[in-house]
């Protein structure tokens, strides 16, 4: 059975982890639980080369005398780890935020960009934002795309409750087991619902993110995480035959066990709340102030569009213990300070999806390879440390991946060497470098083995222009003149009369309108 390869794009507490675990499920069940065409080779090299990054990072708090303070989860030491994004004006550039904290001083996000190819280490291509880069980018075009979506009041009200992997990270290894509950997420929360500034900064990312998803909703297969939730096998039956996929309903409730309210964040043990998860729970947690600011952000229209009706008003007398106390709160215009432990609130502080130009965070320029977008840490030179090494180590990594991803022709050893010699200025020890030399052969030849590497894709006519036809390939756009005809992309074309190549669309097109 051929199945496209899928794309998984969703908002932040949309039901967007779900969605990726059903759909893998449903390749497990037909046996595709493989990575992308063309994705072993470079998943053997995230898992052996792509280490040196946090390796080298760790080393800087281990001479620093920091190393037990060091916040660090293991999803965001995974090079393709943490969310994930293609860069907007590099379209052949892939990024990935990392959550790094130190207990007792603060945290910073570290943004690492590779080659775009490196999202191919993935089963499921998936990713939180670009709802308009998918259908558009010539290396995904050809995927069929999903989307996770969520009653907004549902997403904003999960989003104020949330633990990201750098809190779960911190929680794991200083709070005791006793004190993991959920009156640790209800505290922060109550800082997130009172402090009115903070909600209007999660909730005008949603705003920004819906008005581009709907222009574009009908390039994805939606799945309402309601529907999940209160419909498990139907809505995992339709999954599954969209893709082509025919299971009973046996297989689908298998399935939905497997993941009914279990967590599916790996090392990232605090993406679940215990206890909840449930259809409408926000109404237990908003306030109606709450939902008039959701109302000004257009948010209401947007759910209703959407199948959810109108938010509605809260009979204020039937409030819950938590909203009355939210409701003095903001009845007084006090913010919530008494959440406790100082380090979880800020590893907890939402570190994505989050209108930053509304906090005093540190912000620092893009460099080649990485930026150190925001920081709260006080220690300034450490940071500098940990951004200098970030670039350094990304610029020796990315030059070794293009040394394997521009050589497709060569013989895997060959390509494999070019690997280890574009290496040397990291001047690894020769045994550790004889393991991933072992490694990455190992994954090459099987990935040769089981035939040439697809993962360039299919070329995919976008349009016609007059007599020139306009197609995806590889990471470009080419302007075709048809009288050329029929054309093997696994030769340089390039080289043909009138052809033309560029990374950029909208560069392509406006040439050959102009010419």
């Amino acid at each position: 059975m051929k199945l496209k390869q899928p794309l998984v794009l969703g908002y932040p507490r949309s039901g967007f982890t779900l969605l990726l675990s059903v759909i893998a499920e449903i390749r497990r069940v037909t046996g595709l639980s493989d990575p992308a065409p063309g994705g072993a080779f470079l998943q053997a090299f995230c898992q052996s080369v792509g280490q040196q990054i946090a390796l080298r990072i760790q080393g800087i708090f281990e001479r620093r005398g920091l190393a037990q303070a060091l916040i660090y989860n293991d999803n965001f030491r995974y090079l393709p780890g943490g969310p994930k994004w293609v860069k907007g004006d590099a379209p052949q550039t892939a990024c990935f935020r990392k959550y790094i904290g130190i207990r007792g001083a603060g945290d910073f996000t570290l943004i690492t960009s590779h080659p775009v190819e490196i999202l191919s280490v993935y089963e499921t291509a998936h990713s939180h934002v670009g709802p308009d880069t998918w259908p558009a980018h010539p290396a995904f075009a050809g995927h069929q795309r999903f989307s996770s979506l969520r009653n907004p009041a549902g997403t904003v009200t999960s989003a104020c409750f949330s633990f990201n992997a750098l809190a779960s990270e911190y929680i794991q290894r200083f709070i005791p087991p006793e004190q993991d509950n959920d009156e640790l997420r209800q505290r922060i929360a109550l800082y997130k619902l009172s402090d009115l500034n903070f909600f209007e900064a999660l909730v005008g990312p949603l705003q920004a993110y819906m008005r581009v998803f709907e222009e574009y909703a009908s390039e994805y297969h939606i799945m309402r995480w309601e529907d999940l939730i209160q419909a498990p096998i139907p809505t995992i039956l339709g999954l599954a035959e969209v893709q082509g996929v025919f299971l009973d309903a046996q297989q689908a409730a298998a399935i939905w066990q497997r993941l009914d309210h279990v967590n599916l964040t790996g090392a990232h043990r605090h993406n679940l709340r215990q206890g909840q998860g449930v259809v409408g729970g926000w109404r237990n947690w908003l306030t109606n102030t709450h939902l008039n600011i959701l109302r000004d952000y257009g948010l209401e229209s947007v759910a209703q569009r959407y199948g959810y009706g109108a938010f509605g008003t809260f009979d204020e007398s039937a409030y819950t213990p938590f909203q009355r106390e939210l409701a003095g709160l903001l009845e007084r215009r006090e913010i919530f300070r008494d959440y406790g432990d100082e380090d979880l609130f800020g590893f907890a502080f939402n570190k994505s999806n989050l209108d930053l130009e509304r906090f005093a965070f540190k912000r620092f320029a893009w460099k080649k390879h990485t930026q150190i977008e925001r920081s709260t840490c006080p220690d300034d030179e450490l940071v500098a440390q940990v951004s200098d090494c970030a670039e350094e180590t990304c610029e020796v990594i990315n030059a070794a991946l293009t040394s394997w991803l521009d050589n497709g022709l060569a013989d895997v050893s060959e390509r494999v060497e070019r690997v280890i010699r574009a290496l040397e200025p990291l001047r690894i020890g020769t045994q550790t470098l004889d393991g991933y030399r072992e490694q990455l052969l190992a994954a090459g030849n099987a990935q040769c083995a089981v035939g040439p590497s697809t993962s360039l894709g299919t070329p995919l006519l976008l349009e016609s222009i007059g007599t020139t036809n306009i197609v995806a390939y590889g990471g470009h756009y080419y302007g075709l003149p048809q009288a050329l005809g029929a054309l093997d992309f696994s030769s340089d074309i390039r080289q043909l009369p009138g052809v033309q190549v560029d990374e950029r669309l909208a560069n392509l097109l406006a040439r050959i309108k102009h010419q």
